[in-house]
């Protein structure tokens, strides 16, 4: 019966030309929205490469001190000897990384003497433990390089072909501002779009004799943010218990200034909606924000295709009526029309998909950013690759499906129940 009730709604198809393009541009319109933003919230916050943990990552960026003495407040990012003395000892995890600052530096190329600019951040041996890259030649510094401080390098992929031409470049070695580095390993290139890991050259932050200075004379504030991995998402919990706990004791010895966590650690995914360091969440205004945006898209498409599919079933009362009178029930009338709004749907959705994927294609360099209150700038000659991992995710379009079908299922059955109410004579007579 259904492939019976598709056949004829393939044929009222090829019959209504005008209305069905219209109906299925519109459904593709919508559906290309909302997989859009989808797209754009499943690449900031699923776990994707390199970020492959984000599930279970803990993220403490910004040490606030409040001085009750002059009833002034100082914040910034986290010192080493922060990091060292009351995050690095932590129990509860399963490892621990301070990021320093990414900067763009020049290396020079052997063959020509070029200067290129790159991308280099300053990290730890940790680092690799917290983050999941892949290593095509090599291995990353380990911690006794990092201890002390030798200039030991991993770079990406692409930037070991333009150096060496070829990606086993491990052992060899590149200038960068005049200082000769080694590489240790050579890593998958890294996406913009995921740009607590973004970089080209990725270096021990020990090989800076002023690692260890504190901005301020308070020695808590300097210059890196603290990304903490758990055993499991299980023990997040313990891992944020074991932190409060620590700064609980050193505000009760601690006359001079009160440390305020303002809720970190964050779990990865609400850092991402951190818009200043210092200051708590505002999940009221941010759901209040998003929230009209998604009714927005979800809304006006959906009254627009009733109007649509009201208007259509206006003129196929007679048909109705028709049917009615021979003995057809409400029931298998319902059933054809919401199978014909299902091929028209599906129809629709792959449009959708085609045109979402696009938009988020041609768009990738700026849209990823278009939520973030203090965008990065994409580098200059950096390119953000789309991986298809962070695209083709199955539940992610079966999900937008599924709102897209929801959202045409109630704005067909509502004039498809108003037009089989109508009795038999009126609709037969039905101009």
């Amino acid at each position: 019966m259904i492939l019976l009730y598709l056949k004829q709604s393939w044929n009222l198809i090829r019959q209504n030309k005008l209305y069905s393009s219209v109906y299925i541009l519109g459904t593709g319109l919508a559906l290309s929205l909302v997989m859009v933003l989808t797209l754009i919230y499943y690449i900031k916050l699923a776990p994707v490469y390199p970020e492959i943990h984000r599930d279970r990552t803990l993220v403490y960026k910004s040490m606030c001190l409040n001085y009750p003495k002059t009833d002034s407040r100082r914040s910034s990012a986290l010192s080493f000897q922060a990091v060292k003395n009351y995050f690095y000892p932590l129990k509860s995890v399963e490892s621990v990384s301070a990021i320093g600052r990414t900067s763009e530096n020049f290396l020079e190329l052997p063959a020509t003497q070029e200067r290129l600019s790159v991308q280099v951040k300053q990290t730890d041996a940790a680092f690799w433990q917290v983050f999941g890259f892949r290593f095509v030649a090599g291995q990353p510094f380990t911690q006794e390089e990092f201890q002390s401080g030798i200039r030991s390098a991993v770079i990406c992929e692409s930037l070991a072909k333009k150096l060496f031409g070829t990606s086993q470049a491990a052992g060899q070695y590149f200038s960068l501002d005049a200082d000769e580095y080694r590489v240790s390993g050579v890593v998958k290139d890294v996406s913009f779009a995921t740009p607590v890991t973004f970089a080209q050259i990725w270096i021990p932050f020990t090989v800076f004799s002023d690692y260890v200075d504190s901005w301020m004379d308070d020695g808590m504030t300097g210059g890196f943010e603290v990304y903490m991995l758990a055993p499991s998402i299980a023990k997040i919990g313990e891992v944020k218990e074991e932190i409060h706990e620590i700064f609980h004791k050193l505000n009760a010895g601690n006359e001079e200034y009160q440390i305020e966590l303002v809720g970190q650690p964050d779990v990865y995914w609400k850092s991402t909606f951190r818009v200043y360091t210092n200051v708590p969440i505002n999940w009221k205004e941010l759901f209040k924000t998003q929230g009209w945006l998604l009714f927005a898209l979800l809304l006006v498409p959906a009254v627009n295709l009733a109007g649509l599919i009201s208007s259509r079933m206006d003129k196929r009362l007679p048909e109705l009526g028709l049917r009615k009178a021979f003995g057809a029930s409400r029931r298998s009338l319902l059933q054809q029309l919401l199978t014909e709004n299902l091929l028209l749907t599906s129809l629709g959705g792959m449009l959708g998909l085609i045109i979402a994927y696009f938009l988020v294609w041609r768009g990738r360099n700026w849209l990823l950013t278009v939520f973030e209150s203090w965008p990065d700038k994409v580098p200059e000659g950096v390119d953000t690759f789309l991986t298809p991992a962070m695209l083709f995710n199955p539940t992610i379009i079966l999900l937008t499906f599924a709102v897209c079908f929801v959202l045409n299922f109630f704005a067909a059955v509502f004039p498809a129940l108003r037009g089989m109410n109508r009795d038999i004579v009126s609709s037969l007579h039905d101009k």
